[in-house]
Parts: structure tokens; C-alpha cells; sequence
């Protein structure tokens, strides 16, 4: 998805169309490409069709495939195994699941504008100095 000159293509995975949406426009609007999926499954369609995006912002609990299945999944193609993962969830034990699905960051819900587009922006720089968290 990602190709010199042009903007990184960040995929947002979240159920929730409010959130989806909300997180959508805040990438969008700060100059990343963005693409969203509703659940698991149609997040590997979206892989699969148009490649792998230089990040994805991820929620665990999902109808249909959850975030730690699609992660699990992930992680055992070789050309997508690589691709940085933010966890967005709200329940208390994130920072362990999150670590438990090799993600490179979490994020608390609800979660900041500027958390956000801070930590999307560290584990970005860092994929693009060939480093996962």
C-alpha cells in the first residue's frame, strides 16, 4: 500500500462505525492515507486486495474474527508479520494483550487527539528506522 511520494496508509480496525469514523478523520486530516475495516475479516480482505499498510491501528474485541485472531494471522505471513500494530481497546488488561500479540503500542479508549497522533507518529518513525517497538 505504502509507496515512495506517497502519503503512509494506516488501516484502522475498530467495530464501532462512531470510532471508525472519529479515528478516520484525525489520520486523515494529519496527512496519512487511511483505510478501515469493521472486523477481522474484512481487514485481511483489505491486506489481501491492496497490500499491506505501513501500520494498523487495531481493536481486540470484534464480531466475526477478533484483533487477536487477525494478529495471529498476521504474524504468520511473512510479508505481513512485520507490519507495526497499535491496540486501541478499553478494557483494563490492554497493556498484557497487547504485549501477548507482539503489538508495538496501545492506546487506552477513549483516547486522545494528540495520544493518538503521538504514538501513531513514534511507532512510525520506528518501522521506518527498521525497528519494531
Amino acid at each position: 500500500m505504502d509507496e515512495p511520494g506517497r502519503r503512509p496508509t494506516i488501516l484502522v480496525v475498530e467495530d464501532d462505525p462512531d470510532l471508525r469514523l472519529v479515528h478516520s478523520e484525525i489520520l486523515s486530516n494529519e496527512g496519512y492515507e487511511v483505510v478501515t475495516a469493521a472486523d477481522g475479516i474484512e481487514a485481511l480482505e483489505v491486506v489481501e486486495s491492496q497490500g499491506p499498510p505501513a501500520m494498523i491501528l487495531l481493536d481486540l474485541r470484534m464480531p466475526r474474527m477478533n484483533g487477536w485472531d487477525l494478529a495471529e494471522r498476521l504474524r504468520q505471513r511473512p510479508g505481513w508479520r512485520d507490519i507495526p500494530i497499535i491496540v486501541v481497546a478499553a478494557h483494563y488488561r490492554i497493556a498484557d494483550e497487547a504485549a501477548a500479540i507482539g503489538a508495538d503500542a496501545w492506546l487506552h479508549k477513549p483516547v486522545s487527539i494528540d495520544m493518538l497522533l503521538r504514538v501513531v507518529g513514534q511507532v512510525y518513525a520506528r518501522s521506518m528506522n527498521g525497528g519494531r517497538s
